[in-house]
């Protein structure tokens, strides 16, 4: 039944940057870490400045979260939140491939917002006994938010979750952008 969640079927070959992590938490504890994670940043506006230096004045990012299965992405939601919960009391996913979304606005004078280009991006989160990979392939966009912002980001959203269930949090033992 879960045997293809998590993994796109045409994940990119080439890819834009890559950061490995050591953890000595289970993986599907971690897995479960980042899941949450990304469930909850795909309600939250975030500025910009909080980020990344390179961002506009006055800029603010929803980031949205899809999980693969097979050949597309679903969003996560709530449902598909506890689809992935209840296939990592299973077994531990080998891989887990999201798609990223990041939706700018920036706050104009008269309070109304003004949409600019967004970024579309993949990650595939490779699990392996305590090593973690995150390799990062930019679709499109004018990447307003660097890939390297943006993994950093999403580790110290993930070591918070970690530390909250009392684990260990993520070790950066190498992080590299193209």
């Amino acid at each position: 039944m879960f045997k293809l969640l998590g993994r796109y079927d045409n994940f990119p070959v080439n890819i834009h940057g890559v950061a490995r992590f050591s953890c000595p938490s289970s993986t599907p504890t971690l897995q479960s870490a980042i899941v949450q994670v990304l469930h909850t940043l795909n309600k939250q506006t975030i500025d910009m400045k909080t980020l990344t230096n390179a961002s506009p004045a006055n800029c603010v990012v929803n980031l949205e979260f899809g999980v693969a299965e097979a050949d597309t992405f679903n969003f996560l939601d709530e449902e598909e939140l506890k689809k992935i919960e209840s296939a990592l009391r299973q077994q531990a996913l080998p891989v887990l491939d999201v798609y990223c979304v990041a939706r700018y606005h920036v706050a104009e004078a008269d309070g109304k917002r003004k949409s600019l280009k967004f970024d579309y991006s993949m990650l595939r989160f490779a699990f392996y006994r305590k090593d973690i990979e995150l390799f990062v392939y930019h679709e499109r966009g004018i990447q307003r938010l660097p890939l390297e912002d943006l993994v950093l980001f999403l580790k110290n959203k993930i070591d918070q979750e970690l530390i909250d269930k009392q684990q260990s949090s993520l070790t950066l033992k190498h992080l590299h952008t193209l």
